[in-house]
This record gives C-alpha cells, sequence and structure tokens, in this order.
C-alpha cells in the first residue's frame, strides 16, 4: 500500500516499483487530457478517482504528481513516452502546484480536506497567508463588519451571552473583550481558543449570516487538485 503523500517524496521507489499497463496508459492519457482541459479553458474542475482498496489508485495518483512535477524518470517510463508526446507541448516546463494528502487519521471531512491543504501550504509556502478555506474566514469577515457597525461595547456584550456556544469549555467560557478577540482570529485552524470563538459567534448573532459564509468555501479535490501558479 502506498499512501499518496509519501509516495510523491519518495519517486525512485514509487516509479521503481509501478507496471503500466494499457489501461494504465490510457488513463494517464485521460487524466492530463482533463487537466489540460482546465488550463486551456481557465475554468476549475475536479475528478474522482474510484477503485477497491489496493488497486492502486494512490500509485496511480502519485505517478501522475510527478509527471506532472516535470520528474524525469516519471516522464521517461517507456511506457507512458507516447502519452508523454502527446501532452508535452502544455505540460513541459509548466509550474504546477500539486497538493498531496490523504484522509488517514482525519477526524472528519473539513479537517482531512481542508485541513490538508491548509498544513501543505504552511509546510511549502510558511511566508504565504494562511488560505482562505475554512467556513470561519466568512464568519470573521462578517464579525470585523458587525463590530464596527454596532461598537465595541454592544459587540462583545452580545459575543460574551454566546460564550462557548454550547458550554463544555470550563474556565475558557470568559467574556469577550477586544484583544481576545483578535487574538482568536489569528489563532491556527483547531486552535481550542479559535474554535470558541466560532462557536460563541454561531451561538448568538451570526446563525443567519452562517449561510453567506458556505457560499464563499470552495471545493478542493479529495485526493489531488492540481492548480496553475
Amino acid at each position: 500500500m502506498l499512501r499518496l503523500s509519501e509516495g510523491v517524496n519518495r519517486a525512485e521507489e514509487t516509479l521503481r516499483e509501478y507496471v503500466v499497463t494499457p489501461e494504465l496508459k490510457a488513463c494517464f492519457d485521460n487524466a492530463l487530457s482533463f487537466v489540460s482541459s482546465a488550463l486551456h479553458s481557465r475554468t476549475s474542475k475536479a475528478s474522482y478517482l474510484h477503485g477497491s482498496f489496493g488497486s492502486g489508485k494512490s500509485h496511480f495518483m502519485a505517478v501522475l504528481h510527478l509527471i506532472l512535477q516535470g520528474n524525469s524518470a516519471a516522464r521517461s517510463i517507456p511506457e507512458l513516452a507516447p502519452v508523454i508526446s502527446k501532452h508535452n507541448t502544455w505540460a513541459h516546463n509548466q509550474k504546477f502546484l500539486l497538493v498531496p494528502y490523504h484522509m488517514i487519521g482525519a477526524h472528519d471531512m473539513e479537517s482531512g480536506i481542508l485541513g490538508g491543504y491548509v498544513d501543505f501550504m504552511r509546510r511549502t509556502h510558511p511566508h504565504a497567508p494562511i488560505p482562505g478555506v475554512y467556513l470561519a474566514e466568512g464568519l470573521f469577515q462578517d464579525a470585523r463588519a458587525l463590530r464596527e457597525r454596532m461598537g465595541d461595547a454592544q459587540f462583545f456584550t452580545t459575543l460574551s451571552e454566546g460564550k462557548g456556544g454550547a458550554g463544555g469549555w470550563g474556565e475558557l467560557e470568559a467574556g469577550w473583550d477586544a484583544t481576545r478577540f483578535e487574538a482568536a482570529m489569528e489563532d491556527p485552524p483547531g486552535s481550542e481558543e479559535r474554535s470558541q470563538l466560532i462557536s460563541a459567534l454561531l451561538g448568538t448573532f451570526l446563525v443567519r449570516t452562517t449561510r453567506k459564509s458556505i457560499a464563499r468555501v470552495k471545493p478542493i479535490c479529495h485526493s489531488t487538485r492540481v492548480c496553475r501558479s
């Protein structure tokens, strides 16, 4: 069994064990054609790879990742020579943002998919802003706007009524003020204080704005998302 996020970092081992059948040759052609269509039409597209356990899904994605990454060994697989040649005009020397991760050990879909994307960006681009993919980012934008309209006194009084939402936070369920509010929004996704702020916002005056925030969340492919950068 190969994990996608590990296989792409062990290119030599991944490629040494890979056998390209005629069916896989057609699959690579189809996958590269799909990526090409997204690039040339300048539209977002997603694809779903399905197969039983152990059928080689992660291995396939790892090799596709290496091909798009420009790995010379992956692009030199003899059985894929016609496919590589066919797509060479648009794929060669292109720069892609390739984000591999897996769902093993994830607590839920959001932490697995969106969290995996954010963690990858933190590791590979530590100086870049945290991607605004979480529902909380939309809530925080709405909260800042409400605070400006309502004024600090009314805003934090109302927010403190919600405290931790459903409770269970123990001594952490204290009132909210400007310092704590701003610090919680800067905390990393999944942190206790940030989670408590989200709960308080949802439990008070941002219930209705949640629907608008959801519309701002962009879907991310469950295995590997390929973007042109």
